[in-house]
């Protein structure tokens, strides 16, 4: 009986242990995901994209980000005089750009940004995207990132990780309380 009280134990030490493991297993694999959600174009200028993924896009000025160096750069043209232009390829069927009802914020491996523009993908297309500032007398560049699935990304990973953890933490403890109890 001692023995078998010992080995439930260590399987509920065992089984405490896999669970964390597999947290920090999952909150690395959402953050490391969450940059192939991401996809980085200087302006101004255009650009010639391919979306394979069907549904919502947001575009997001990147205000921030980290140069070579480390060094934090801070972007100077403002979200205002930014004009994006989206057509479909082949053709020239402009797309709705819809702006968003708040500027939701994101910040990502020493990258901030914020959404100015979204857009529905009905199916995998090639588009061209054009952006210019609309005070002609400013030559500065810029960046803008075209994101899809970057916050359910995050949330999957969030509630994932939390199942991971909280599942064999509970039914561990629930386990070796039951078993100091019997005995």
């Amino acid at each position: 009986m001692k023995n078998r009280k010992k080995t439930i134990y260590i399987f509920c030490i065992a089984l405490f242990l896999l669970g964390t493991g597999l947290f920090f297993n999952s909150v690395i694999k959402s953050f490391t995901g969450l940059g192939s959600t991401l996809s980085e174009y200087a302006f101004p200028g255009s650009h010639k994209i391919r979306l394979e993924e069907k549904g919502l896009y947001s575009i997001y000025h990147q205000y921030e980000s980290m140069s070579e160096d480390g060094k934090t750069v801070a972007d100077s043209v403002e979200d205002s005089s930014i004009v994006v232009h989206l057509k479909k390829i082949p053709g020239a069927e402009n797309i709705e750009l819809k702006v968003p009802d708040s500027k939701k914020r994101y910040t990502y491996m020493g990258r901030k940004g914020v959404k100015i523009f979204e857009f529905e993908n009905p199916e995998p297309m090639g588009y061209m995207i054009e952006s210019f500032t609309d005070i002609p007398s400013h030559n500065y560049t810029y960046t803008l990132v075209l994101e899809s699935g970057f916050e359910i990304t995050r949330l999957k990973g969030i509630l994932l990780s939390q199942a991971f953890l909280l599942a064999p933490t509970l039914f561990a403890i629930v386990l070796f309380i039951r078993t100091y109890i019997r005995n």
